[in-house]
């Protein structure tokens, strides 16, 4: 099980170059002066490989946090961590950089790619869902913050990184002088962005006088489905767990109309539509060994592969209703994935800020979804810390077992929520 508490180092490092405009590169140093006031405006041409490069992240850490939690539930929000690493990619430099390219899947040329890539993601899915109203429209929004003790110095260069490509402005808070006041105020603002479903993000005792940055994203989605459950008709019927116990649950009785449907190699999936169709829900069910068995193989390649591998059949479906919450420490899976320099006296910051021997100490994330008739309402928040060392008939679908879910946005194949429903009633840990 991955524990609330665990920790992710980060420590003094040689300056790193990043991206001042895109495809022009620069070294972070002293005399670099801050040119972006305003959001680095999106780059169509860097899309597709920044949404492979999510993907890629994605069927990672989900595959990883997964096998942690043998027979629970599971749920997380990749494309928020994914968000919060990026922003810290950008203060790293030597090993600690490259590792981190390559657990996010970084696209070339490092790391400007990935800055430009990212941007034009969030920047192209705030166009098309953050206006929604979460009925005739899905409503998704990303929010980036970057918190910093009082006078911590900042490299311009990576403060120009975090405004143009992220939307990321620094926020001084008195970590030294009253860390529990910060630690109640980052709270607050992730709560207020994600409809109070996150309300406490960061822990009593996480934030310390010697904290000097920390490194915040949240994702929110509130969409209704496109074809409505009939709330009348739900009924309570059985629903097989992995260790073969059963639980009687509330079984909505769905639509019977046109959807993505695909049959794979031991498995079979659905694609639910939300409002609009341009998100959806992928539900993937085993149709010969237990749900295990799919989450081992669950790559970049087999994800790409689900996402845009839909094709369209009348379906009959029938779904659980669930609400689950976990929260989740990430340092020693982002570890075992292969970045480890990040959490040693060995890792380098320096591109963050003036302030020498700088690590990064927590990578905090918590994710909360409830699915009923209605639709989906679902949010993820993430915060790395940073202190010195120390995200016709058709076939009939009737979910009665175990099963994933990736709540995907369908024109650019990002997943946004991962998740693994063991049992529906559970609501937590």
């Amino acid at each position: 099980m991955v524990s609330r508490r665990s920790v992710l180092r980060t420590v003094p490092l040689a300056a790193a170059a990043l991206t001042a405009t895109p495809g022009q590169s620069r070294r972070l140093d002293e005399s670099s002066t801050s040119t972006h006031a305003v959001r680095v405006p999106p780059d169509p041409a860097t899309m597709a490989a920044a949404a492979t490069a999510v993907r890629g992240f994605s069927a990672d850490l989900y595959r990883e946090l997964a096998s942690t939690r043998p027979g629970g539930n599971v749920v997380c929000a990749p494309y928020s961590v994914n968000l919060a690493l990026a922003m810290t990619r950008a203060g790293a430099g030597s090993t600690t950089a490259d590792e981190m390219d390559a657990v996010l899947h970084a696209p070339h040329p490092r790391p400007g790619a990935l800055d430009s890539g990212l941007n034009t993601v969030e920047q192209t899915l705030a166009t098309r869902y953050q206006d929604g109203d979460g009925v005739a429209r899905p409503l998704l929004t990303t929010a980036n913050a970057l918190w910093t003790r009082l006078g911590l110095g900042l490299r311009p260069g990576f403060q120009d990184t975090l405004a143009g490509y992220y939307g990321a402005a620094p926020h001084p808070v008195d970590f030294g002088g009253a860390p529990e006041v910060a630690r109640q105020e980052i709270n607050t603002w992730v709560s207020d962005r994600t409809n109070a479903k996150i309300p406490e993000l960061l822990p009593s005792g996480v934030v310390s006088p010697d904290t000097r940055l920390i490194l915040t994203n949240t994702t929110y989605l509130k969409a209704a489905w496109k074809y409505r459950f009939i709330t009348t008709a739900t009924t309570t019927e059985p629903f097989t767990r992995d260790d073969g116990s059963v639980v009687d649950v509330a079984m909505m009785r769905g639509p019977f109309d046109p959807m993505g449907y695909q049959e794979g190699d031991g498995w079979r999936a659905v694609d639910v539509p939300f409002a609009g169709d341009g998100l959806a829900m992928a539900i993937v069910m085993p149709t010969r060994d237990d749900l295990a068995a799919i989450e081992a193989n669950l790559d970049v390649t087999w994800l790409g592969a689900l996402l845009t591998g839909f094709g369209i059949a009348t379906v009959q479906l029938r779904l659980p209703r669930w609400t689950f919450r976990l929260p989740a420490e990430l340092a020693a899976l982002l570890s075992g994935l292969g970045m480890p320099t990040a959490f040693t006296s060995q890792a380098d910051l320096t591109g963050m800020s003036t302030d020498p021997a700088l690590r990064i100490d927590d990578v905090l994330h918590e994710t909360f979804i409830a699915v009923d008739e209605k639709g989906t309402e679902a949010a993820g928040a993430s915060a790395v810390i940073v202190r010195p060392p120390s995200i016709p008939q058709g076939p009939q679908f009737f979910v009665n077992r175990p099963f994933l879910y990736v709540i995907h946005d369908r024109f650019t194949g990002v997943p946004l929520f991962l998740g693994r429903v063991h049992d529906p009633l559970a609501t937590g840990p």
